[in-house]
């Protein structure tokens, strides 16, 4: 059993080394993952959630994104007539991952991305808790559609892991929650006001149209006001470092990343509190859709 689980972790994390010992003691402690009932609530936590999901095809240096998506995958080559859309589907939502036996996700971001993953050997999906990351291996099955939309249907993973420290903690800003940066974008004060995807101690992403992309440039300072609940809470600037075009269900999301600039102890302490108050905001969620759903969903 070790020197097969040591052969697949060696297909799909080359580069790394993995003994039977270090094997054996990641099983006792959780960290290395070998069932799918195990890696199950990381799934329904990632489609629930609605998580972005980091894919790395190969072993390659270059990451794509996605997301899962929900419902019954019909073969783009079969003419089946399958009812995706009855109200008993649409009111269990995620019910299709109860049955492991594959997973549904949208096309990959950035596009050539979906023309690699066909002819990929091993595919890694990296999903990001408040804690850690969780890394599932799987493979590529089949194109097909669900209500009318392209997705990918990838294998049920069967081996992950758990990696800590894997990149700072990302508190992503729930709807709920009345959150709102307003940006100065020219120099005669201007501003507009744009939707917070999710926010850290250095920076934060929020989300833009795709024509409103022009009027900010990587690597300019801007000034940002951040308002919860309309109260202001900070008057803060920060450097656009990234653009980032990211599937969601309802159409592509356009984000734009900002860092942080500091200037006083007090804005890193406010800020550090606003991720803080995000967080529970997140948290309050989660445990609301657990309540409604039936299923543990992770934070």
């Amino acid at each position: 059993m070790i020197d097969n689980i040591k052969r697949k972790l060696q297909l799909f994390f080359p580069g790394e080394l993995f003994s039977s010992k270090t094997i054996e003691e990641d099983l006792a402690n959780g960290v290395l993952l070998t069932g799918k009932e195990s890696i199950l609530p990381y799934l329904q936590t990632a489609l629930l959630d609605e998580k972005v999901l980091e894919v790395q095809l190969d072993g390659m240096p270059m990451v794509y994104f996605s997301r899962l998506k929900d419902g019954i995958p019909v073969p783009l080559e079969t003419d089946v007539d399958v009812d995706t859309n009855s109200t008993q589907y649409e009111s269990e939502e995620g019910e299709y991952l109860a049955a492991m036996s594959n997973i549904v996700t949208l096309p990959l971001e950035p596009g050539l991305g979906n023309l690699h993953l066909r002819y990929s050997s091993r595919i890694v999906l990296r999903m990001f808790t408040s804690t850690f990351a969780v890394e599932m291996a799987t493979t590529f099955e089949d194109l097909a559609k669900v209500h009318d939309i392209p997705v990918l249907c990838l294998a049920f993973p069967e081996l992950a892991r758990i990696v800590y420290n894997a990149r700072e903690f990302r508190a992503k800003v729930p709807e709920s929650l009345d959150f709102v940066s307003s940006i100065e974008i020219d120099d005669e004060g201007s501003e507009m006001d744009t939707r917070p995807v999710n926010i850290s101690i250095r920076g934060l992403s929020f989300s833009v149209k795709k024509k409103e992309q022009k009027l900010f440039k990587v690597n300019t300072v801007y000034s940002l006001k951040l308002f919860v609940e309309d109260e202001l809470l900070i008057r803060i600037k920060g450097t656009v470092r990234y653009f980032a075009r990211i599937r969601k269900r309802s159409g592509i999301e356009y984000l734009c990343g900002i860092e942080f600039d500091f200037q006083t102890k007090i804005q890193s302490a406010v800020i550090e509190s606003i991720v803080a108050l995000v967080q529970r905001a997140h948290l309050k969620e989660l445990a609301e859709k657990s309540d409604a759903t039936g299923i543990n969903l992770i934070a």
